[in-house]
């Protein structure tokens, strides 16, 4: 069986660079390009016939996509443990967006908040 593969999903001039590092490049302009893409990546699926797994570990998304995904959709995209969803600032900057989700997952998991 073959390992698990890392995506990115950007802006093109934001995540070109990555590719040489060996992730795979996801262009999505807007928010709903990136929900689609990331529905679409969770969906595919790699081994044999019967023991099949997700074809991805990791999906690195930039924050400025992840702004305006529904909390349903969020939900959805991070209901199973594979592929987790990782928001990395952009170009454009941090929003803040993905240390507001760490912190709600580290008070979840240890409940208080310990990265204040």
């Amino acid at each position: 069986m073959g390992n698990y593969k890392i995506a990115i999903i950007g802006s093109r001039e934001t995540i070109l660079g990555f590719k040489a590092l060996g992730l795979e490049p996801v262009y999505a302009t807007n928010s709903s390009e990136a929900v689609e893409s990331m529905f679409s990546l969770k969906r595919e699926k790699m081994g044999a016939e019967g023991e099949s797994r997700n074809k991805y570990a990791i999906l690195f998304v930039m924050e400025d996509l992840m702004m305006d995904v529904t909390p349903d959709d969020y939900k959805k995209l991070t209901a199973d443990p594979l592929p987790a969803i990782i928001p990395l600032p952009s170009h454009l900057g941090s929003t803040g967006y993905g240390l507001k989700k760490l912190k709600g997952i580290v008070e979840r998991a240890v409940g208080m908040d310990i990265l204040n």
